[in-house]
């Protein structure tokens, strides 16, 4: 695949995964409801896959494979990726307190953009 392909996939993936949390966020805080059924979960769990097969792509496009080969901001972004697909469990914690929980995720988002942009 192009390289163009692989950063839509990517971007794709992005949205996804925020339009969930958000989706989330928004169910627990308001209605209370439990977190373990719905579309929003399944949409979380296809986005986080979709974000880290496209970035990889994106990576082997760049020619960084290698672990060892790759910058500080490919670990940044992998450490936001993590923390995200976390987000389920924060978000059930959470409680009426997830729109909070929410803007974490939307600086841990602008974290890992900064990292990508700027390559720190």
């Amino acid at each position: 695949m192009s390289y163009e392909a692989y950063k839509f996939l990517h971007l794709l993936g992005i949205l996804s995964l925020f339009a969930s949390l958000g989706g989330l966020a928004a169910l627990r805080a308001k209605m209370d409801r439990p977190l373990g059924t719905g579309l929003f979960n399944i949409l979380h769990g296809i986005s986080l896959v979709f974000v880290l097969v496209a970035g990889f792509g994106l990576l082997s496009r760049l020619e960084m494979s290698a672990p060892g080969s790759w910058p500080t901001w490919v670990w940044i972004k992998l450490l936001v990726w993590i923390l995200l697909g976390a987000g389920l469990v924060a978000l059930k914690k959470a409680g009426k307190a997830a729109g909070m929980v929410l803007l974490v995720f939307l600086l841990l988002g602008a974290v890992a953009a900064g990292a990508a942009i700027f390559k720190f």
